[in-house]
């Protein structure tokens, strides 16, 4: 067996727990053949064989983004892109500028506004008609959990003040005096009933847009995707933007997808239905379609996170989508049907049904069954051990371990108590890292969130706020497991990618320095040179 290219002379880290290092690499069509010693490598060199010179570089396994969103990115990213810092008078201008540029469009949507840069009035309406009157404009907060709109968008979506809250006080419509929806649109059920009704995207743009995202993806070191889910309104569209950048033959990455969202215990049926035939089609190591996703509350942000104790500022409570019960049997359905599970759970009280669930589905003997906490971000401190116990992922995003005093106010305590990464690792769970693409409101790039792991403070920055509890950090080599064979694991595919070892496919990122040798301020600064997938060269510097 001879090899096609033989890599060589750098620092190979395999992510192989039995051969973490090795001196080179051989791989043959998609495939490595071989990783070891150079000795032992030269059986496989041809006089065909390309012998790659990492100069001193490092390889690592190819990362995979655990947690995003790219066919929801490409719908929501094709208009208005906000930068989180910005304030609202910086919003409402680039709003204007973009209306000004786009005289044409029927419609106008944004994503990415700071859900605190209101006053206490929250977002009004009266704001954006101000900027346009005549045409629907919706603009998405940086969570994704929350909108904001124009009159006109009320009006065409039929949202009056005879339109009942889908869920009182946890989706719902802010009102006005006279009970006439003011402009605040928070969670998904209320966004739904907006978005199903008024066309803010356009298929061709979608498609462009998935390319260009995964082609920015390959330049991150980018190899895998495993897609969260899209809005159950835009199921069909979700399904054609896949079909079209499949037979594309050019996006760059695995892709791992999974049902539309469930919000609603009653539609999980129709879920898995949806899934099953989706698997039909997509079911191989490029294109696989096996993760059945609920969510089972909303954001911190949004106060719509499902916490044991009342917000400080409100005393508001928030009750779970699905409580234990009803979680274990959504679960035990899936299980059954051979489908993974993924659960959106941010607070406390929203992750004691994925400990639910995942205890029931183990005890009923699904040991294959992968099941993911998506965001992990608040966890009773009695539930931490029983992630390792049921073998439930632990998925986060590292670009979100930083201090935000702003969010004292809004969650008191809680707020110095969340993302306790060590102590799930510790306790034997698996860390799962994702950036959440689109709501990534401080980059995508696997490297920023692998330096925030282990400083638990903005990236580049020494002097940040730090995220309490301070000794959560991770280690930089946990932090590159949770973006390679934890993330492999999590889309039930860790027995083709994840790690550099033979008889996996050729997926791996070069990058310019030994990310375990440098200040760890520094990572996230480091180049990436080249990234590698299925044997190919999908980008290089």
């Amino acid at each position: 067996m001879s090899a096609d290219k033989l890599y060589v002379n750098g620092d190979i880290y395999t992510v192989n727990k039995a051969q973490e290092w090795v001196e080179a690499v051989a791989v043959e069509g998609k495939k490595i053949i071989f990783a070891g010693d150079r000795a032992d490598a030269e059986k496989y060199c041809g006089d065909s064989t390309e012998i790659c010179d990492l100069d001193g570089k490092m390889m690592l396994p190819g990362f995979i983004d655990g947690h995003c969103h790219p066919v929801l990115a490409a719908h929501v990213l094709s208009g208005i892109v906000f930068d989180i810092e910005w304030t609202l008078e910086e919003c409402l201008a680039e709003i204007r500028r973009y209306v000004d540029e786009h005289p044409d469009n029927k419609t106008y949507f944004g994503l990415g506004y700071a859900e605190w840069m209101f006053d206490e009035h929250g977002p009004r309406k009266e704001l954006l008609d101000d900027i346009c009157s005549d045409k629907p404009m919706f603009m998405m907060g940086s969570g994704g959990h929350e909108g904001w709109g124009n009159s006109c968008c009320f009006r065409e979506a039929g949202i009056t003040k005879d339109t009942p809250d889908p869920l009182p006080g946890l989706h719902y419509f802010s009102r006005d005096e006279e009970g006439e929806p003011a402009g605040h649109i928070v969670e998904g059920r209320s966004e739904a009933l907006i978005l199903s009704k008024i066309n803010f995207f356009h298929e061709e743009t979608v498609t462009n847009l998935m390319l260009e995202n995964s082609a920015e993806y390959a330049a991150m070191g980018v190899t895998g995707t495993a897609d969260m889910g899209m809005y159950s309104y835009l199921e069909d569209q979700y399904y054609a933007a896949i079909d079209k950048v499949r037979a594309s033959g050019k996006y760059l990455q695995r892709f791992a997808g999974c049902t539309c969202h469930v919000e609603d215990p009653g539609a999980v049926d129709g879920r898995i239905a949806a899934l099953l035939k989706a698997r039909e089609k997509y079911d191989d190591d490029l294109f696989r379609m096996n993760f059945l996703k609920i969510i089972n509350d909303g954001t911190m942000e949004s106060r719509t996170a499902a916490l044991s104790e009342p917000y400080p500022e409100d005393g508001s409570v928030v009750e779970p989508l699905m409580d234990e019960a009803v979680a274990a049997e959504a679960g035990l359905k899936a299980a059954k049907a051979g489908l993974d599970i993924n659960m959106h759970a941010i607070g406390d009280v929203a992750v004691k049904s994925v400990v639910a669930m995942a205890k029931a589905v183990r005890e009923a003997g699904y040991d294959d069954c992968r099941i993911t906490c998506s965001h992990s971000q608040y966890i009773a401190p009695d539930d931490i051990p029983l992630f390792g116990r049921y073998d439930i992922v632990a998925n986060a995003t590292g670009v979100w371990f930083y201090g935000n005093p702003l969010m004292d106010k809004v969650l008191g305590h809680i707020n110095n108590e969340t993302f306790r990464m060590r102590s799930l690792i510790d306790g034997g769970a698996k860390m799962a890292l994702g950036s959440d693409f689109p709501v990534d409101e401080y980059g995508r790039e696997p490297l920023k969130s692998i330096e925030m792991c282990a400083t638990r403070r903005m990236y580049g920055q020494h002097d940040a706020p730090v995220l309490e509890p301070a000794d959560e950090v991770t280690t930089v080599k946990e932090a590159i497991e949770g973006f390679t064979i934890n993330n492999a694991y999590q889309m039930h595919m860790d027995d083709v990618t994840g790690s550099i070892e033979a008889g996996k496919y050729a997926d791996f990122v070069i990058l310019e320095e030994n990310i375990l040798e440098i200040p760890l301020e520094r990572i996230h600064e480091v180049k990436v040179c080249e990234t590698v997938m299925d044997g190919k060269t999908t980008y290089r510097a």
